[in-house]
């Protein structure tokens, strides 16, 4: 088996040619590995050879490299913390990064332990800052000019982890942070595989955190519990707002978000509307334990994203969360024949479910549109977008799949028609529908687009489209909402059942 500095030593001469960063990078992680490895013949040659070739790529005029601040926050669960911070020195190269840890007044003596570590920078609050305020500390703390990698207390950093994130941060000029995947993570940032203990998911980790021909997926957000942010486009972002705004200080963080979630959710929209893109990072694994903090108030913890998620809604003018959704249902529904393959999405608002499609299939050719102009805007470093109402603006060109995401109502026949007109022969529209039958529909009185199974059957129909397959998504019921759907289709075993507890109809249609 190949020793990973020769492995990292190899990736380095291979990328030396086009990114000097991230050649750079693999001789570090390379000289990071050979220092771990038993002795072996040749060592100080390879040691030489490698500085040599960093201090060269330091010439270069794109390179960029920072070292990475990591600032981690302290609320209690000191033995999480303990451990959080042992991983990162076991499995992070220590010239490439700095530690520093805000402590939130723990009361449990981690400020102890964490006074006596002489690699941790400390900051140490008084009173809980919450997560914002606390970060921002930590980021003001950091060098200058390093990249801020954001990392909650209750993770385990595996080998390599933080290494792909860099990798991924210095892909493009233009990216602007990067994100880990988890065994427990929203964001569609979870990996499908289940394990029991930490150390199966750390084993895991060992054959996850490797050289991956496709590694990226862009992203309309990514999750702050392990968030590397480029320092140039972190400034960046600083300095447009301070133009906005007329001068004066501009938060990392927003502390409106205060004592925390959504304020990741922010700082990424941030970035988009600056320019800068995210990448989800596949072979960046980090365990996370997952909301210690708020485990024991649950219902707090319910009103605070309720709230969060208002105060994010009204400092951008809507709702962003549910533009930033995955449709899996209609991923999981594109079966291409060949490698090469085009997808349009009608409606795309952040481009999430044409990002994912990309992240799988990379050849593929996809294109949105959106007739919003903040969420094209946004969307626009997600994916490929034309900001423009459909079917008043015609799409050029024909497609093996059009997507359409929520927007099909009863009185659609343009709409269809045009999407039809879009596709190749033997083509196919992939549709959800929200089901205004629903239980829940019934009784919220809600109005808008959506449409019965039957409205939907008529619609195909009308405008000579096949429904090839179809099925749904129910709802999440409570005994009430069960009770009631037995009364209404005569009994919870008959056949009708999913007329009133589908949540959303998905639908595979050919001309």
């Amino acid at each position: 088996m190949e020793r990973q500095s020769r492995l990292y030593k190899r990736l380095a001469e291979k990328y030396r040619g086009h990114n000097s960063n991230q050649a750079w990078l693999c001789y570090e992680n390379a000289l990071y590995h050979d220092a771990k490895e038993p002795d072996g013949e040749g060592r100080e040659n390879f040691c030489q050879e490698c500085c040599s070739e960093m201090k060269l790529l330091e010439k270069e005029p794109d390179f960029a490299v920072a070292k990475t601040a990591i600032v981690l926050l302290s609320y209690n669960h000191g033995e999480l913390t303990k451990a959080c911070i042992e991983s990162i020195r076991q499995n992070c190269a220590p010239e490439s990064y700095e530690l520093i840890v805000v402590d939130n007044a723990s009361t449990d003596g981690i400020q102890e332990w964490l006074r006596r570590q002489e690699d941790i920078r400390l900051i140490e609050n008084q009173e809980n800052q919450g997560f914002p305020a606390g970060c921002n500390q930590g980021i003001a703390l950091a060098q200058e000019d390093a990249d801020i990698f954001l990392l909650n207390n209750d993770t385990i950093v595996p080998e390599n982890a933080i290494f792909w994130l860099r990798m991924g941060l210095y892909e493009e000029k233009r990216i602007g942070a990067t994100g880990s995947v988890s065994n427990q993570v929203v964001n569609y940032q979870q990996v499908p595989q289940q394990f029991e203990t930490t150390e199966e998911w750390l084993e895991f980790a060992a054959q996850n955190n490797v050289p991956m021909e496709h590694p990226y997926e862009k992203k309309s957000w990514l999750v702050g519990f392990a968030m590397l942010i480029k320092r140039t486009a972190l400034e960046d972002v600083r300095n447009r707002e301070r133009e906005l705004c007329g001068g004066g200080q501009v938060e990392v963080l927003d502390t409106r978000f205060s004592p925390g979630n959504f304020e990741d959710n922010d700082l990424s929209i941030r970035l988009l509307l600056a320019g800068y893109g995210l990448r989800l990072v596949k072979n960046s694994f980090i365990f996370h334990y997952g909301s210690k903090a708020f485990q024991k108030i649950p219902r707090r913890f319910i009103a605070l994203l309720q709230d969060n998620r208002s105060k994010l809604a009204e400092k951008y003018g809507m709702d962003l969360v549910p533009a930033s959704k995955v449709e899996m249902s209609l991923v999981d529904m594109v079966q291409p024949l060949a490698p090469s393959f085009s997808v349009l999405e009608i409606g795309c608002k952040l481009g999430a479910t044409l990002a994912r499609i990309e992240s799988l299939y990379p050849d593929a050719e996809v294109l949105g549109i959106e007739e919003n102009a903040l969420l094209a805007r946004l969307a626009g470093e997600v994916t490929s977008v034309i900001c423009a109402k459909f079917p008043d603006t015609p799409v050029e060109g024909s497609f093996d799949y059009v997507i359409i995401d929520g927007l099909l109502s009863a009185q659609s026949e343009d709409l269809l028609y045009q999407a039809g007109d879009c596709l190749k022969a033997g083509g196919k529209i992939l549709a959800s529908v929200r089901n205004t039958q629903s239980v829940r529909e019934r009784e919220s009185g809600q109005e808008g687009v959506g449409a019965t199974l039957d409205e939907i059957t008529q619609l195909c129909n009308r405008c000579m489209l096949q429904i090839r397959s179809f099925h749904y998504r129910p709802a999440k019921l409570s005994e009430a909402d069960r009770q009631r759907v037995s009364e209404l289709c005569g009994g919870w075993d008959s056949p009708q059942r999913p007329l009133y507890e589908a949540e959303t109809f998905i639908f595979e249609l050919g001309i």
